[in-house]
């Protein structure tokens, strides 16, 4: 299972949200739950800041392009944070999977 998780450093609720991934990520990452920071900063120095400061261990990827970028483009992604939270099906699971939903959720998904 895999939360896609669109976001930027200079978004209040997203860095506001990140302790709670953080922990959700720790607590199930063993158990197959996985994330991949989808970043819509503009600068890579700040991101890489952000995430050696802050600990964050998983993948991210960045194009550079804000907005622009070809991964939200594709997702049309207008608001962050967007965490996408699929299945181990690929299925979308939900596109809201934030605060303690963001655990029931993962609980749920990995009973299945």
């Amino acid at each position: 299972m895999v939360l896609l998780d669109f976001w930027a450093v200079w978004c209040g609720p997203c860095i506001a949200e990140m302790p709670n991934v953080k922990k959700v990520h720790d607590t199930y990452k063993d158990e197959g739950f996985d994330i991949i920071g989808i970043s819509l900063d503009t600068d890579e120095n700040r991101l890489r800041d952000y995430l050696k400061e802050n600990e964050i261990p998983w993948r991210q990827v960045f194009s550079g392009k804000g907005w622009q970028s070809p991964i939200a483009q594709q997702y049309g992604i207008r608001a962050i944070p967007a965490p996408w939270l699929i299945d181990r099906d690929g299925t979308l699971i939900s596109q809201q999977a934030r605060g303690e939903t963001l655990e029931q959720l993962v609980v749920e998904a990995l009973k299945e």
